[in-house]
């Protein structure tokens, strides 16, 4: 499924909690200083307890909300329109509540954030809905709220993306399938002593506004978008990245100034997304960025989390480093640096890719 639209929503306000940072400018902060975890980490500042349970990942996905509501100049009022949208985007949801012992809580599954969210913001009855698709849940949850907007069945939307999987359960069964590093070693994207990824929790959150109702200022248009399937493996994707292929040609139209690829870093699939991204815009030399060298991998929240960090590149223009990755694989035409560069970034994309193969990709523009 894809989308070339002729009013492309527009995205008013951004938010960020990550290992690095409690929001989006502190995070950004500590990527242009090149600063990136080693191993397996939590946000700080997030003690996982609330009313009904050890969770963490509700209270960093209101956080994240919070800030972006925040920049967009969004009031309870505005939330609780009939026409406004609320998405969120998960693998796993709050997981310390399902996996707590004793007697199971019935409101633990996906929803649990989604609901926990419109009640906090006081969001009315508007579209509600929560996605799951592994690593590019976030990304998913964006592209549905944008297809709200495009469709008329909503003229705003907050997408909140979130995961907080930091735990012993998740990291023995990713560790089992080999792909995760040696301690120390930290996730290094694209590099030729690249040996997986480590975990991190994180929470991204976008304001989308439908291009006629903008009352603050543009960070950026969603202008295209596409979605689509590998259903090659359970774990693993098609060696030679057809349905990625397909989804970069519909969505890298023109000059691409930047591509923030999923990347996590395995030994396996970043050489196929690279020559996939260098077969299909590697003649305009876009600069080639992963923010899981910095941030880790945050799972269902990393596709979000990359569109909330392309936001900040478009205004900044800047593009951080791939601070780990300082041995890289041949690039081609692409750019690749180890340190934060000013660049021009008037259209970058997204990408987005999980475990059985839900994939996703996103062009935003700002010219």
């Amino acid at each position: 499924m894809e989308s070339v639209m002729q009013s492309p929503p527009v995205i008013t306000g951004i938010g960020l909690v990550s290992a690095l940072g409690a929001s989006a400018l502190a995070t950004w902060d500590a990527l242009l200083a090149g600063r990136a975890i080693s191993d397996h980490s939590r946000v700080a500042g997030f003690v996982g307890a609330d009313r009904a349970g050890p969770d963490r990942a509700g209270p960093m996905a209101l956080a994240a909300a919070g800030e972006a509501l925040g920049q967009a100049g969004w009031s309870a009022a505005d939330c609780g329109k009939m026409d406004s949208g609320l998405f969120v985007g998960t693998s796993k949801g709050s997981i310390e509540n399902w996996m707590q012992s004793g007697a199971p809580d019935l409101s633990c599954g996906l929803a649990r954030i989604d609901s926990e969210l419109g009640e906090r913001l006081r969001f009315g009855s508007g579209p509600r809905v929560t996605l799951s698709a592994a690593c590019s849940s976030g990304l998913h949850a964006l592209l549905r709220a944008t297809m709200a907007i495009e469709s008329g069945e909503a003229r705003r939307a907050l997408v909140v993306a979130v995961e907080a999987s930091v735990h012993p359960l998740f990291i023995s069964s990713f560790r089992r399938l080999g792909v995760l590093p040696p301690e120390g070693h930290g996730c290094r994207p694209f590099d030729q002593t690249r040996k997986g990824f480590v975990i991190s929790e994180a929470a991204a959150a976008v304001c989308l506004e439908s291009a006629g109702d903008v009352r603050g200022r543009p960070l950026a248009r969603v202008e295209r978008w596409a979605i689509g399937g590998d259903g090659t493996h359970l774990t693993g994707g098609d060696p030679e990245a057809k349905a990625m292929r397909h989804l970069l040609s519909r969505v890298a139209v023109g000059r691409v100034h930047l591509v923030h690829a999923h990347a996590t870093g395995t030994i396996v699939s970043d050489p196929v997304e690279l020559a996939a991204i260098e077969s299909i815009v590697g003649a305009a030399h876009p600069v080639l960025y992963s923010h899981k060298g910095a941030l880790g991998h945050s799972l269902g929240a990393a596709g979000l989390v990359s569109v909330v960090i392309n936001c900040l590149c478009h205004s900044h223009g800047m593009v951080p480093g791939n601070v780990r990755s300082r041995q890289p694989l041949a690039t081609g035409g692409l750019r690749f640096s180890s340190g934060a560069a000013q660049r021009r970034i008037e259209r970058s994309v997204a990408l987005a890719a999980g475990f059985g193969g839900p994939l996703a990709a996103v062009l935003l523009a700002s010219d």
